[in-house]
């Protein structure tokens, strides 16, 4: 009887400690697979690596953490490798109002995460633009990384550009969108060149033009045209055209009752041509003098140049035989 229960004591305890080490294996959750999402509101200090992208509206902060074992949020506990991504609008200072075509809307940059060839957006991350207005604050979420990923980075997408930020080093790869970070500013306004009338026509004391130029700036991008082509720039200019109201022909002085408007750099012609009192919100009142927005492609490397604005006049004359009708061109140069 005793051999019996010296045998039987050694046997049941490795049953134990096998059957014991079977439930600890149960209770030990898997790694997360990769490229599973799991968000977090950014209230506080993410500890990580920080650097500023920019996006034709503005400037981002994109802070990137090193791989993390696990993470604990509110809602959820998980294991695994996790790369925390926050982003945080640091600037709209870029942003110029005219920079949009009146139907267009601002972008919203996508966010992704890629890991050795394997890639996942991060929808967490969006949510910047409201139709041509900005939305602040800060955004945060967390992507599990494969086992053993290597070659880590994170990606942002503008209108089909992307810039690329290596998790590692938090060095920007900004590609296509390098023009963004060599940004000019806005040149001030001046006003327009002396009048030029066309054969038989002058003009008249007192009823000179307003034309002046309230701004010019050379864009990569401008909303609802895009990026512009490898090589060029967009050139916007902010003119009031500034029509005089009569001018002088042979019968007399005749008062201005139309007028039309073209531009030209040179032979070039604009892309676009619109009020800049079309992209002005309903609570905003319109700016009585109808400044012009104009839109050219130009070189990048275009210096100041002279561009043409030309004013057809059609005018009207009362007599005794009742209204004479006359038109007349005039042409002003404006350095832009």
């Amino acid at each position: 009887m005793r051999k019996l229960l010296l045998v039987l004591v050694p046997v049941l305890l490795i049953a134990a400690l096998a059957g014991g080490g079977i439930w600890l294996s149960q209770k030990e959750e898997p790694p997360t697979a990769g490229g599973t999402l799991v968000d977090e509101a950014a209230d506080g200090l993410l500890v990580g690596r920080s650097t500023d992208v920019r996006v034709p509206w503005g400037r981002l902060q994109v802070t990137v953490t090193e791989p993390l074992d696990g993470i604990e949020t509110d809602d959820q506990t998980a294991s695994g490798s996790f790369l925390g991504v926050q982003v945080e609008l640091r600037a709209t200072d870029d942003t110029v109002p005219v920079d949009r075509l009146p139907d267009a809307s601002l972008e919203d940059p996508v966010f992704g995460v890629t890991a050795d060839g394997e890639e996942w957006e991060l929808p967490a991350l969006t949510g910047w633009v409201d139709g041509v207005a900005i939305v602040p604050g800060a955004r945060r979420q967390y992507v599990a990384l494969p086992a053993g990923a290597e070659e880590v980075a994170v990606t942002m997408t503008y209108d089909g550009v992307t810039q690329t930020i290596d998790a590692t080093t938090a060095d920007v790869t900004t590609g296509d969108a390098a023009p963004l970070y060599d940004a000019s500013f806005a040149s001030p306004g001046a006003p327009c060149g002396d009048q030029l009338w066309s054969t038989g026509a002058a003009a008249v004391e007192g009823a000179v033009s307003g034309c002046f130029v309230r701004s010019s700036v050379s864009h990569a991008y401008v909303a609802g045209l895009g990026w512009a082509p490898e090589g060029s720039r967009w050139l916007v200019v902010t003119v009031v055209p500034g029509a005089p109201s009569a001018f002088e022909k042979r019968r007399g002085t005749y008062q201005v009752s139309d007028a039309e408007t073209s531009y030209a750099l040179g032979f070039t012609e604009p892309v676009e041509v619109y009020a800049a009192n079309d992209l002005l919100p309903d609570t905003v009142e319109p700016d009585l003098l109808d400044p012009q927005v104009v839109v050219f492609e130009v070189p990048q490397d275009r210096g100041t140049g002279q561009m043409d604005i030309r004013t057809g006049l059609t005018g009207e004359l009362q007599g005794r035989g009742g209204t004479r009708t006359a038109r007349a061109l005039v042409v002003q140069g404006a350095f832009v």
